[in-house]
This record gives C-alpha cells, sequence and structure tokens, in this order.
C-alpha cells in the first residue's frame, strides 16, 4: 500500500512540474517576445538562413547527447521567432533529439563504464534516476522524454544499465509529443507577447 501511495505522489509531482515548466516556458517566452522581439527576430533570421532545418537537427543532437550544451527549448525559440513551419520544426528536432538520446545510450553502454569520470557521473545521477527505474523501468524512459526528468542523463543510466535498445527507443519516441507541446506553448507566449 505504501508503494503505491509513494508512486502516486512521484507521478502527481512529475506531472505538476511539468505543467509548471510549460507554464514558465509560455510566460518567459511572453516576456522575450513583448521585451526584446526585435532582437530576436534579427538572431533568428540569420539563424533560419544560416542554418535552417538542419541547424535544429543537429543541434538537438548535441542537446540530447551532451547534457547541459544547450537547451532545447532555444532551439524551439529560434524556430519560432524565425517563422519556421511547425511541422517540419517539430519532425527536425524530434528525430534530432531521438538520435541524440540514442548516442548518450550507447556512450553510457560502451564508453562510461570504461572510465572513471564516467562512472563517478553516472554515479552522481544515479540517485535521482534509478529511483524511477526501480519504479516504472521502461516507464522511466517515458517520463524523461516527457518530463523535466533529464532525457540525456537518463539515456546515459538506462546504456550504463544495459536496458534493451529497441525499449529506450520506444520510449524516446514521446519526444515527439514533448517537442509539439513546447513549440504549442512557446508560439502562444509568442503571438501573445508581440
Amino acid at each position: 500500500m505504501t508503494k503505491e501511495k509513494d508512486t502516486s505522489i512521484n507521478l502527481r509531482n512529475l506531472i505538476f512540474q511539468t505543467i509548471l515548466s510549460i507554464v514558465i516556458v509560455l510566460v518567459i517566452v511572453f516576456g522575450l517576445a513583448f521585451f526584446f522581439r526585435k532582437e530576436l527576430l534579427g538572431f533568428s533570421e540569420h539563424f533560419v538562413r544560416i542554418f535552417g532545418y538542419w541547424g535544429l537537427f543537429f543541434g538537438m543532437i548535441l542537446s540530447d547527447s551532451l547534457p547541459a550544451f544547450v537547451p532545447p527549448d532555444a532551439f524551439l525559440m529560434l524556430a519560432i521567432s524565425g517563422e519556421m513551419n511547425p511541422l517540419l520544426t517539430i519532425l527536425s528536432m524530434s528525430f534530432g533529439s531521438i538520435l541524440g538520446g540514442s548516442l548518450a545510450y550507447f556512450i553510457g553502454l560502451y564508453l562510461i563504464p570504461k572510465f572513471h569520470l564516467g562512472r563517478q557521473m553516472v554515479l552522481h545521477y544515479e540517485d535521482k534516476l534509478l529511483p524511477y527505474l526501480r519504479k516504472y523501468g521502461f516507464g522511466a524512459v517515458v517520463l524523461s522524454a516527457l518530463t523535466p526528468i533529464p532525457y540525456s542523463w537518463m539515456a546515459y543510466t538506462v546504456g550504463t544499465f544495459k536496458m534493451r535498445y529497441s525499449l529506450f527507443l520506444f520510449g524516446s519516441l514521446f519526444r515527439f509529443v514533448r517537442v509539439t507541446v513546447y513549440f504549442y506553448a512557446m508560439y502562444l507566449g509568442w503571438i501573445t507577447g508581440g
């Protein structure tokens, strides 16, 4: 009985954190659109002209394979302020995110166990991520794909613990949902802020 209660409390907290992060992103984009619209339009125009959808794709690969590179939401902001096609943006960013997560998975599977520093990094995040893996197994990947649980760190962790890649990949498909929801939340902030 206690385990079920703990599980539902964690899920409620994750749902609350996810909704809160979407609202915060919407408010931040509204503020950026209201106060810095001209600057963002100029910067995003250069980004779109130079990098386009390939820039979003490769940016997401780096973002989700190298933690703390650039937050994925920065690329969404550039796409929205650069008036890029929503469907192509969502597809290029989602595929890039899944490929980046897959790279992190294979780094966790093959490289991290061989290096002391890699093991230390995983151990640092293990305390936060292992409870999700123990409680939800494959569902932990789905949760990290959808919620504020760091997706790239989950990819490293499940790779290190040798989860089947097919399970990891299936759970990673939920990145499409996350990118879509955040895209439209940010788009709403952008159009209402301007």
